[in-house]
């Protein structure tokens, strides 16, 4: 075996041997676990969670439309929406089928010589949609308070998700995008305008509590509106501001069906799974960006603090900042 002295340096190598072994087998199975863990994890975030949307598939609307008025004494109701926070197809399919009004949403902006102007034409408007501070309306919003209802409506969505939908809708409008935008081209965007995009998205706060002079209405709240839980209570009360406005309106019984058949399913389902549009990549933001958004929010709940719907829905934005974004550091 040898001499005295290499016996016990044999003896020693291997006592080592085993201290060694005895240290790295916990290691190795903490990281086994952590591995299969988040392997877990990653699987169940892949696969497609079914909402159970039976009842609503095989629902019907019972509400039989009027006949269209030539008269009216019904005033419109502003809309106002940072873009993105309410697609326009769903504007339009929900004013439809709860009021019956094939053109009852109407945009500001639209226009038709001797036929339509600023939601006033030949046909009875519900609802006039605009992006009113972003785009000026001529003149200030209290001259046409003989023109429209007392009371707005303001659909809202988190900055976090509203401001890359923006983006990624102007880029479809004026660039020839197709889909969702390059991550590189989004990186781009934010990193040059995310200051303004910020700016524009407070400034409707600003615009119509602080500087008009109608009520606040509702707020629609994206998130709430694609929610199989909280969207059909949306259209319920939007529904509600119709008919105290004048305008015959859908049944109660009706607004489950009508909010199923306005978002649709895909748009159901795909908020469920990413809170988002798009399946290509999530947008992220630096951390110093997400530090402006969470900024921004604060600011507005100190500003409007009193209103406790709506600080009840930037604190809700605040939380899903912080627990949610997406840091992307590059």
């Amino acid at each position: 075996m040898g001499s005295e002295a290499e016996l016990k340096s044999f003896e020693n190598l291997q006592r080592r041997r085993f201290k060694f072994a005895a240290y790295l087998l916990p290691c190795l199975v903490i990281a086994t676990y952590t591995m299969m863990s988040n392997t877990h994890r990653l699987d169940q975030s892949d696969e497609r969670v079914e909402l159970n949307l039976t009842k609503f598939r095989n629902c019907t609307v019972s509400f039989q439309p009027h006949q269209a008025q030539s008269e009216w004494k019904t005033k419109p109701i502003w809309l106002s929406a940072f873009p993105t926070s309410l697609r326009v197809s769903t504007h339009q399919s929900i004013i439809k089928q709860l009021t019956g009004l094939s053109q009852g949403d109407k945009s500001f902006y639209a226009s038709s010589r001797g036929t339509l102007k600023h939601c006033s034409g030949t046909t009875e408007t519900a609802t006039c949609s605009n992006v009113h501070p972003m785009v000026d309306m001529g003149e200030n919003l209290n001259k046409r308070l003989d023109n429209f209802y007392s009371e707005y409506i303001m659909a809202i969505r988190n900055p976090m998700t509203a401001l890359p939908s923006y983006t990624n809708e102007k880029q479809i409008k004026y660039h020839g995008e197709t889909g969702q935008m390059s991550e590189e081209s989004w990186r781009n965007m934010r990193d040059t305008y995310m200051s303004v995009l910020i700016e524009d998205w407070t400034a409707f706060f600003r615009a119509w509590i602080k500087d008009s002079d109608y009520n606040t209405g509702m707020y629609l709240v994206y998130e709430d509106l694609h929610n199989v839980d909280k969207g059909p209570k949306a259209v319920k009360r939007l529904r509600d501001i119709l008919h105290a406005a004048g305008f015959v309106v859908a049944p109660e019984v009706d607004v489950p069906c009508i909010w199923f058949n306005a978002i649709g399913e895909d748009q159901i389902q795909q908020n469920h799974e990413t809170k988002y549009e798009y399946n290509d990549y999530i947008p992220g933001y630096t951390k110093a960006q997400k530090q402006l958004l969470l900024t921004a929010l604060s600011t507005l709940v100190d500003e409007y603090g009193d209103d406790n719907e709506l600080k009840s829905i930037l604190e809700s934005y605040t939380n899903t900042i912080k627990q949610e974004i997406r840091i992307d550091e590059v």
